[in-house]
């Protein structure tokens, strides 16, 4: 009943008086629905309650920036990232396109596990070290001669198939995905804590061997992948160089991958869903209502709410984005 009705009717102020919850349950449905009186917005979608949501939504993205700093690992991506997918799908992409498969090799491999050691060691995640060490640096370092050589990263990713996926979709990724300078490949994939996150770090180096006898082999390439193992993650363990000096080499265990206790690309995705969800849906009982009772004019507009919206949860998908390659 609209207010006006009631002010003018001594009977329905009688019983509003004394049912006061039936008056608070009243006044609380026009904080979902418009007011057929006021004409204007229901109070969740007031400019006041939007801008309380940014708020919250910021508070929970800062949240999400600041735990990693205070406890490491807490956070993290979860992945099932292998090596054999990986090898599978890059060859893929390349019989597509007409060109030969490349031969996975234990020394690109070996650099490829060092390199990804050393990001975690030295928390860093680029394709040149702080110190300024270079991809090539360790092809060369585990006796690959090469005439030609590249490297891709990834990092965040829950799959071998989106890692690939994002490589072909960047054009200086998919140079070296389909370069027909390449013959080999070497994988790895370590779990580990970068920027502290807990995450899966993925390094593709390839290369083609200055003589052609030096070109992996079939029996090479499976014991790779015999010794890798899909359930099997790369650990890093301390040795000692044949000179006496700190050399890190990489082993396989059957451990299975530490998991943080909250997975930031599930998690980013929820707070997304549920807030684009509850404001959606309040906008849309809007609209209905609306048009059911005829209320034509009210405050606010709906292109800012949505504009606003959207930037909200762009920037969610940007702060806490899952999946990125260099």
């Amino acid at each position: 009943m609209p207010l006006s009705t009631i002010e003018k009717n001594p009977t329905s102020i009688k019983y509003w008086r004394k049912n006061p919850k039936a008056l608070d349950k009243f006044q609380f449905i026009y904080h979902f629905l418009p007011h057929p009186e006021k004409k204007t917005r229901a109070t969740l979608l007031s400019h006041k309650s939007i801008l309380v949501y940014c708020l919250l939504i910021f508070l929970v993205t800062g949240l999400f920036r600041l735990i990693p700093l205070v406890f490491p690992g807490v956070l993290g991506y979860a992945s099932d990232v292998n090596i054999r997918d990986l090898l599978t799908y890059t060859n893929q992409r390349r019989k597509v396109v007409g060109l030969s498969e490349l031969r996975l090799n234990a020394k690109l491999t070996q650099a490829a596990e060092e390199k990804a050691v050393n990001m975690f060691e030295k928390n860093y995640w680029a394709h040149v070290a702080p110190d300024g060490t270079e991809p090539w640096d360790f092809i060369l370092r585990d006796g690959y001669d090469y005439i030609y050589a590249g490297e891709n990263l990834a990092k965040n990713f829950s799959t071998s198939k989106d890692v690939l996926q994002a490589w072909y979709d960047s054009p200086s990724h998919r140079d070296n995905l389909l370069s027909t300078n390449y013959d080999e490949v070497g994988f790895a994939v370590q779990n580990g804590i970068l920027d502290g996150y807990e995450t899966t770090l993925v390094v593709q180096m390839f290369g083609r061997p200055r003589s052609p006898s030096q070109i992996a082999s079939v029996f090479e390439e499976d014991s790779i992948l015999k010794e890798k193992g899909e359930n099997k993650i790369a650990v890093p363990i301390a040795a000692v160089s044949p000179n006496g000096g700190p050399e890190v080499r990489v082993q396989t265990a059957s451990s299975e991958k530490k998991s943080a206790i909250v997975d930031l690309g599930v998690a980013s995705k929820t707070v997304s869903l549920a807030f684009g969800g509850f404001v959606g849906s309040l906008l849309a009982l809007d609209v209905w209502y609306s048009k059911k009772k005829g209320i034509l004019k009210f405050t606010g507009h709906t292109f800012a709410h949505l504009t606003l919206l959207v930037l909200v949860i762009v920037c969610i998908w940007f702060f806490i984005r899952p999946g990125v390659i260099i």
